[in-house]
């Protein structure tokens, strides 16, 4: 989406037209990585007392648009408030990011009139309609790289085989060879194999088998002296996991401070929190809803 100059029937405070004398909005957009996912900081500008009494009084809001069109995500939020955080799920974009700011009426408004209106209409009032924009903001567009290494999605660094030993009925991990390898019993590999097929299946796969091997193997380099970590670091599963923690959540892996880290919930974190896609894929193929505890 957009934003174009555009004639509306009724005054709107915009840089592109005159129909204000004086006011102004903006929002400063900031945009900073959280993790594979990104967090947007907005700062709203609002210098117009007749529109920040419409949000005061919660029948205006500022409303943002966000819109990918490489991958056709497309949302909308709103707040009353001027600065405002909003979570982006890394897989959700890929390319150019819009974000529209807009000031929008949220209640139908009777009468609306401004003494910020240009001269031409002082002293005319004007019927606005619940969802009607009341300002627009200056369109910000955000080339999102995908240049990140998510480890859900480097096969490369895992493997996943059988366990030779039959008598072994659990799943055991070694991280002793240049991949990560998860050994699983028998039965239960030909039954990753079958499932494994199914795209939709990964986020299972991934918290069954990849979620604990991660834990597994963080608190096995978290257990080691500092200086002894980087033993590992001419194996790939090492240099790429290192890379990861370090590029994407500022955790270095050959410090004190990786020693005060959560483990379970940094192995989640590194393959995108599989759990709740995991949830929503089960739910939806038998049929399962949700009810209070």
């Amino acid at each position: 989406m957009e934003i174009k100059y555009k004639l509306y029937p009724y005054p709107v405070l915009s840089s592109y037209s005159n129909d204000y004398g004086t006011g102004s909005f903006d929002v400063a957009i900031d945009i900073v990585r959280d993790g594979y996912d990104l967090r947007i900081d907005f700062l709203a500008t609002l210098t117009c007392q007749s529109l920040q009494e419409c949000i005061k009084q919660g029948t205006a809001k500022f409303v943002y648009h966000l819109e990918c069109a490489q991958t056709g995500f497309r949302t909308v939020f709103q707040t009353n408030k001027v600065s405002e955080v909003y979570t982006l799920l890394n897989k959700s974009v890929n390319g150019k990011l819009q974000i529209c700011p807009f000031v929008v009426a949220v209640d139908d408004l009777k009468g609306f009139t401004s003494p910020d209106f240009h001269e031409d209409y002082q002293g005319i009032s004007f019927d606005i309609e619940a969802g009607c924009v009341m300002a627009v903001g200056k369109m910000v567009t955000v080339d999102i790289s995908k240049d990140i290494d998510d480890l859900a999605n480097t096969p490369s660094i895992f493997n996943i085989s059988k366990n030779p030993d039959e008598s072994c009925k659990q799943m055991l991990v070694d991280m002793s060879r240049r991949k990560i390898i998860i050994k699983l019993p028998l039965s239960d590999f030909y039954s990753y194999k079958a499932l494994s097929t199914t795209p939709l299946a990964q986020p299972i796969l991934n918290s069954l088998t990849v979620v604990p091997a991660l834990v597994y193997v963080l608190e096995e380099l978290r257990a080691l002296p500092i200086q002894e970590r980087s033993e590992n670091s001419d194996t790939l599963w090492y240099k790429v996991l290192s890379r990861t923690l370090l590029t994407q959540f500022d955790c270095d892996i050959e410090s004190e401070e990786f020693n005060n880290q959560n483990c379970l919930v940094l192995a989640q974190k590194l393959i995108n929190n599989p759990v709740t896609d995991a949830f929503t894929f089960l739910t939806s193929s038998f049929g399962a809803t949700g009810g209070d505890e």
